[in-house]
């Protein structure tokens, strides 16, 4: 954890990159400590092909990019670095399992929720 701010929004760096996101746990995060997460989307996303695999701010935003993962009981997850990220598609979405995609999402949309804690 690199920051912590208010309304519980936390900056951060992994090995894929930079990002923001809301941090979901009762106990507060520490600036400087380690922590290991799942992150997860929030809301419904439109993924767009191509992009630089890893992750990155983007004024509000933060830009994921990786492998597209379809599930066979349709879930879905954005590879990142080696990382699933868990996220649900806008209606209609017909993005093949395999691609290499892109994804936009405010920094409100992104959830960190702490499995060392």
């Amino acid at each position: 954890m690199s920051a912590v701010g208010t309304d519980d929004l936390v900056s951060f760096h992994c090995s894929a990159g930079a990002g923001t996101g809301v941090w979901k746990s009762q106990e507060p995060p520490v600036a400087g400590q380690e922590y290991e997460v799942e992150i997860d989307i929030d809301g419904e996303v439109s993924p767009r092909s191509g992009g630089v695999a890893g992750m990155r701010l983007d004024g509000t935003s933060v830009v994921l990019c990786g492998l597209w993962q379809v599930m066979e009981d349709g879930a879905t997850y954005l590879q990142v670095a080696g990382s699933p990220v868990s996220v649900e598609v806008a209606d209609g979405d017909t993005t093949a399992s395999g691609e290499v995609v892109e994804v936009v999402a405010d920094t409100t949309a992104i959830h960190l929720f702490p499995s060392n804690t």
